[in-house]
């Protein structure tokens, strides 16, 4: 196994953000349990607080603004996850190039709570009038970090009202969360956002491919030899649809090849079974056996509607791929017509894990290097310290 000590010297992580980019002061989170730029801390590994003690929590929600409220979501109810649905589609992930869409489906599966789970997904509204103005999600999840097994919640779907961006909602709105994991027990979150704030541990951008060769000049790729980019139209090896009687399998499958990484996600049976196994427009999850039955590959994406130019396109984003039979390279070739197979318009990838060297060799774009559209994706923890870490040395995907 790779030695993950994290006092060996690492070589230092590739920033794509630079040192003026760093702001003097950082207001809001000088005051949280983060580590800040330029800070000499006596840990390496571990959280910056560990005495927490339940009457030094708020056991009441931080307050709002004049009349909004807090507001608990509960998933399984049809018109909570359509008024969900609605708010995040008005007001999620826009920029001057593409505008995200997640179905209810996705959200469903994302926001529904996983069976057997001791930790139960923390959903809040703020709201005004009985109207969304704000949202936002907690998932808990396991992480092995340098060898350190953790519980975290990964904090993710921060969306405030295109309206109400100017009322500062979005640092309650962390404090609340912080607040609310705490009275769990958990006392680490994760989470990751384009902007750059005190202190991401690691830093990672996307690479893809797009099936149709003459939508290519629609996301500003122009000039190009088109006979490079064409899709072939059947796998070369064989993989089927995962079922349910994979769940053991595909569970240790993960697990014995993630532990390489000096990060990656845990996953425990009845969570592979709630991320993998396959549901239509959503999630896609295929594996490969060998001669004796025993699954050797893996491939996974999800499905994200955007629109590109005002016209609807439907991505692809890699989830976990394991190759152990094939290569990474013959695996990813395979994982894109399996994607194009099912109707998706093009496979966008991570550059965590080894993605990155195999989307160089298959000829991806990079959305920094080649159309700049969508920047690096930085990492935080909150209450936690580990090394800084190249995305090739993590395995874990935060939707």
């Amino acid at each position: 196994m790779e030695d993950k000590n994290p006092k060996k010297k690492e070589k230092k992580i590739h920033h794509y953000y630079k040192k003026k980019d760093i702001k003097k002061d950082y207001k809001f989170w000088n005051t949280q349990l983060v580590p800040h730029f330029n800070e000499h801390l006596d840990i390496e590994l571990g959280p910056l607080k560990s005495d927490f003690k339940k009457e030094d929590i708020n056991q009441t929600p931080y307050e709002l603004p004049d009349n909004m409220e807090w507001v608990d979501i509960d998933i399984s109810k049809e018109e909570e996850l359509e008024k969900i649905f609605n708010f995040l589609h008005e007001n999620y992930l826009e920029n001057v190039h593409y505008k995200e869409q997640y179905n209810k489906e996705f959200l469903r599966w994302q926001f529904s709570p996983i069976k057997n789970s001791k930790h139960k997904n923390i959903l809040i509204s703020i709201q005004m009038n009985k109207e969304i103005i704000g949202f936002f999600s907690g998932l808990p999840m396991k992480l092995s970090i340098y060898g350190k097994e953790i519980t975290v919640y990964n904090i993710s779907f921060l969306c405030i009202h295109i309206e109400y961006r100017k009322h500062k909602l979005a640092e309650i709105m962390f404090k609340e969360m912080f607040r609310r994991t705490y009275l769990e027990d958990v006392y680490q979150n994760i989470f990751v956002s384009r902007k750059l704030i005190p202190k991401p541990f690691s830093e990672c951008t996307y690479y893809y491919r797009i099936f149709d060769v003459d939508a290519l000049a629609d996301h500003g790729i122009k000039k190009v030899d088109l006979k490079k980019y064409v899709i072939k139209d059947e796998t070369t090896v064989k993989f089927r649809p995962m079922e349910k009687k994979d769940v053991k399998s595909v569970t240790k499958l993960l697990y014995e090849n993630q532990k390489k990484y000096k990060i990656f996600s845990i996953f425990s049976e009845d969570e592979v079974e709630h991320w993998f196994m396959p549901i239509k427009n959503v999630i896609y999850s295929f594996v490969r056996e060998d001669d004796n039955g025993n699954i050797t590959d893996f491939a996974s994406f999800y499905k994200i509607d955007a629109f590109i130019c005002n016209h609807e396109e439907n991505w692809s984003y890699v989830y976990f791929n394991i190759a152990t039979s094939i290569s990474s390279i013959e695996l990813m070739e395979n994982a894109m017509i399996l994607a194009k197979q099912n109707g998706l318009d093009n496979y966008i990838v991570n550059s965590i894990m080894d993605y990155e060297k195999s989307c160089k060799k298959l000829n991806f774009f990079s959305n920094i290097e080649d159309d700049n559209s969508y920047g690096s994706l930085k990492y935080y923890f909150n209450n936690f310290v580990c090394p800084e870490t190249l995305a090739k040395d993590m395995s874990m995907i935060l939707i």
